[in-house]
């Protein structure tokens, strides 16, 4: 009989963990899905709107399998996300336009350091929340830390200054 309890007792507990996570994530999307609406109603340009539209569609769509616990859609979600990356420059060229909308004062400032568009797209890698390894991993070039030392050159870091992941992060607004 105590066993019984014990394990109802844990079950509840962990029920209420479980459901507690799955409501802070859904908040968190929720958050996300209305900012990036927010985006899709400013006038932008169309190519950044389709790519907002899309993104925002994808989000969407895994709130909706967390929200009804229907998560047959997220397979199919997953693989476009997927597909979505694995053009590995296409992908950081959207990305940066994207940054260049959602972030115009984050970009400015790394132009404003003289950066090129393909040392700001490793940048938005950095602001997403990638860290170097996987950065280097995902682009698969093998002088990433040379050129990210050519970055934070620019970016007038020294070599004992803060990391370039929290540094770019932080001049996000």
């Amino acid at each position: 009989m105590l066993a019984i309890i014990l394990s109802q007792w844990y079950f509840i507990v962990r029920h209420e963990r479980t459901h507690a996570a799955t409501l802070f994530h859904l908040k968190t999307l929720e958050a996300e899905r209305k900012y990036l609406e927010e985006i899709l109603n400013r006038p932008e340009d169309e190519q950044v709107r389709i790519l907002l539209h899309h993104r925002a569609s994808l989000l969407g769509r895994l709130m909706i399998g967390e929200i009804s616990g229907d998560y047959s859609d997220n397979e199919v979600v997953m693989q476009e996300i997927a597909e979505l990356v694995q053009d590995r420059d296409v992908f950081m060229r959207q990305n940066r336009l994207l940054y260049e909308r959602w972030q115009p004062e984050m970009v400015g400032r790394l132009r404003e350091s003289g950066l090129t568009d393909e040392e700001i797209e490793v940048c938005c890698l950095y602001a997403m929340g990638l860290n170097g390894k996987t950065i280097q991993q995902y682009t698969q070039d093998g002088r990433h830390y040379q050129n990210v030392g050519l970055i934070r050159k620019k970016l007038g870091l020294g070599e004992h200054d803060k990391n370039i992941d929290s540094y770019i992060r932080s001049l996000l607004k």
